[in-house]
């Protein structure tokens, strides 16, 4: 039985990724080479059924939105366009870490998906 994923995580997952992309192809930078592939790694175990890479993604997420936020405030008084695009980045990673934390889809989807990566757990 092939276990699916939940929706909104496969959204974000191809969304954040593509993001981190477009990063790397404008203008490459060695943080954002190696946040992309930390979080590359962490979506392949959060996809896998690992709860600490979920709850890593998720506080990186919460993190990463908090450092936006630092960024939007001073740049509302020079470029009111740039701090509102940080501010709904900001926001959409801020929903996307309270989903992993708390969504009950991605706890069954992960407990699920652990036990059919592991078989031996099954017959214990």
């Amino acid at each position: 039985m092939k276990i699916r994923a939940p929706l909104p995580l496969v959204l974000v997952a191809v969304a954040y990724l593509s993001y981190l992309a477009w990063q790397l192809i404008v203008d490459f930078t060695p943080t954002v080479a190696g946040r992309a592939a930390l979080t590359g790694v962490l979506f392949f175990f959060v996809f896998r059924g690992s709860r600490v890479a979920g709850n890593l993604l998720a506080i990186f997420c919460a993190l990463s939105a908090l450092m936006l936020l630092m960024a939007a405030v001073p740049a509302f008084t020079t470029n009111t366009k740039g701090a509102v695009v940080f501010t709904l980045i900001a926001g959409l990673l801020l929903a996307f870490a309270s989903y992993v934390f708390f969504s009950s889809a991605v706890r069954a989807f992960q407990a699920k998906a652990r036990l059919a990566s592991r078989p031996e757990e099954k017959a214990i």
